[in-house]
């Protein structure tokens, strides 16, 4: 186990605004907290808080929440000792175990992320100084990459060698079977053995890093287009490396997207380094392969817009076209940009400056514009059917928009640049949307499973816990002398009262990780920040005096209701019994000063509760 003074040491360094804010660009102060929407649940009113001053957040929408590493657990979907590591990275804290034992090295994602780190440093170390690198060296210097360049991208050279990067790892204590769940090393079987040798070889390598700035895997181009075998080659999906989900130097455009909420996604690793050269430093590159959902849903955490800059051939228009209707159905405004015939980014930029980028990019036109004019010059409008085809294609590309208040500026932009009326695109598309739907069939499909509803807690319990929690040396005294837990009805609210009665708010935070999934949902509910149930302008004192009196009175109107069905008593006993407890109910209703004596009383007396 992890010792438990290098845990404190990883919170105490790790401020958790920071931290989320890593994650969540989209973090904004308000008030004394910080609030945007939740990352683990669909919303449009920002509901996920953190509290800096206690170091929590919570989501009043999913009722997520915990501290730093409870975060992470969540976001990353790791367990809690993958999720101190990653603090412990992001900190420089060195771990250190309990009995000073280190934990044997496996295939699990701490071990993976080292891995990568080391194989990055070595394929740059080859490329800067060793022998074999020196037709890498040329090859970038040819492509006008300066030094510079070649640094902040950390590019590399996979030495032509077939265990270049393997027996090296090996030496350093990695197995082979690792190095192969890295997607580094590939299996062999070899005179009825299993061997491995290197995945990349002889290339120039590109590390691609998640959003943290971590290696997760690598992509190598071949250096002489006479070469056989493919131009690139990309690590395989592994426990670290999704290519559906990533998108190439997101790490270092990141902040750049944010402050421009504009992302620039190119094809290549190249064209990327260039227009980052080139000052356009919110570009990502989507390395070839086909933009997804789940590159949508990436920048859309961080962009309002997305500008397609890609090749004006015919593969082009048709990858264009697909890209645009996915972030379109992500919310995202799209544009398009088109380059010159026969060039990409790089030899742009290489030839004409970064003026020419930044150019068309400025004047890039929509989206759908960009449909209109593409369709336009492969059809002939001049004929009812050519102009139909354009319609169709305009008509599918705005269906993909679930918005109504984006959807009619485009169809009225659409029924301007075609000549048809406004009310004809909307009567086709709801046609269209109408045709679409699935015909009911004689067995209908079973409904889709109902997630559980989420735990709620009494309104007013969990009040007085944000009582003790928020203004503990004025409302504890009288808390502890007043309350006792049987008063409270929902067992996770009195475990964490008895907790308050004996020690202050802090030690909630300090023994976070001990207590269950509900205890630490309550917990960062109560501690977050206060609720609108608290009356602002009433001493918390009086607050506390009034749940006192509350959870009284309905503890002593469940004591009503099981002597009327007890059938030990005589009516005599049962007639005293009755008077008692509504005379002191009564007490309870005149206030404070009226029922304080009466629970004085009880509360010194032998009552059983």
């Amino acid at each position: 186990m992890i010792a438990k003074e290098v845990i404190e040491e990883i919170r105490a360094r790790c401020n958790i605004v920071e931290v989320v804010g890593a994650y969540l660009p989209q973090l904004r102060r308000r008030g004394s907290t910080y609030k945007c929407n939740c990352p683990f649940h669909q919303e449009k009113t920002p509901s996920f808080t953190v509290n800096d001053a206690r170091q929590i957040f919570h989501c009043f929408g999913c009722g997520a929440g915990g501290d730093v590493f409870r975060f992470v657990m969540d976001y990353e979907k790791v367990d809690f000792v993958t999720a101190i590591g990653i603090l412990a990275e992001r900190t420089g804290v060195e771990l250190k175990y309990e009995g000073g034992a280190q934990p044997e090295k496996s295939g699990n994602k701490d071990v993976l992320y080292k891995l990568h780190t080391d194989a990055a440093a070595f394929f740059h170390r080859m490329l800067l100084e060793a022998p074999e690198g020196a037709e890498a060296r040329r090859y970038l210097e040819e492509r006008d990459l300066p030094p510079e360049l070649v640094k902040q991208f950390q590019i590399g050279y996979a030495p032509n060698d077939w265990e270049g990067l393997l027996s090296r790892a090996l030496k350093k204590g990695y197995t082979a079977e690792q190095l192969e769940a890295a997607g580094l090393a590939v299996p062999s079987d070899r005179g009825g053995r299993t061997s491995h040798y290197d995945r990349f070889r002889n290339r120039i390598m590109f590390p691609i890093c998640d959003q943290m700035g971590r290696v997760i895997g690598f992509s190598g181009r071949i250096m002489n287009k006479a070469e056989k075998g493919a131009k690139y080659v990309n690590s395989p999906e592994t426990l670290l490396f999704h290519k559906n989900r990533v998108l190439y130097a997101f790490d270092k455009a990141r902040k750049a997207i944010v402050d421009s909420r504009q992302a620039i996604v190119v094809e290549g690793q190249i064209d990327a380094i260039r227009c980052h050269q080139a000052g356009l430093e919110n570009v990502v590159a989507s390395q070839g392969t086909a933009l997804t959902e789940n590159h949508a849903r990436l920048i859309k955490r961080y962009a309002d817009e997305v500008i397609l800059v890609l090749d004006s051939d015919a593969a082009g228009l048709k990858a264009a076209l697909g890209s645009s209707e996915i972030f379109l159905a992500t919310e995202l405004s799209v544009r398009v940009v088109t380059l010159p015939e026969g060039e990409d980014p790089d030899s742009l930029i290489r030839k004409n400056g970064s003026d020419a980028i930044t150019a068309l990019v400025a004047t890039a036109p929509s989206a759908l514009d960009f449909l209109i004019e593409a369709f336009q010059k492969q059809e002939d409008i001049s004929t009812e059917a050519g102009r139909m085809r354009v319609v169709q294609a305009v008509l599918n590309y705005i269906g993909h928009c679930s918005s109504a208040a984006r959807r009619d500026p485009m169809i009225q932009q659409a029924a301007d640049r075609l000549n048809i009326s406004t009310a004809a695109l909307k009567q086709d598309l709801r046609r269209a949307k109408q045709s679409q739907r699935p015909v009911r069939t004689t067995e209908p499909e079973a409904p889709a499973p109902k997630l559980p509803p989420r735990k709620t807690y009494p309104r007013q319990e969990t009040a007085l816990l944000e009582l003790l929690v928020h203004h503990y040396r004025e409302v504890h005294p009288l808390v502890h002398d007043f309350i006792r837990p049987e008063l409270i009805t929902d067992e996770t609210c009195r475990k964490l009262a008895e907790i308050l009665m004996l020690d202050p708010p802090e030690t909630l935070t300090e023994g976070f990780h001990e207590y269950d999934d509900e205890m630490q949902k309550v917990i960062t509910r109560v501690q977050v920040e206060e609720s609108r149930t608290i009356d602002t302008e009433t001493r918390p004192v009086e607050l506390a005096q009034r749940y006192i009196l509350l959870f009284w009175k309905r503890f002593l109107e469940r004591e009503q209701a099981d002597l009327a069905r007890r059938s030990d008593l005589s009516n005599e006993e049962r007639f005293k019994e009755t008077t008692r407890l509504r005379l002191d109910i009564h007490a309870l209703t005149k206030g404070w000063e009226e029922a304080r004596p009466m629970l004085e009383t009880r509360l010194h007396s032998d009552v059983d509760f």
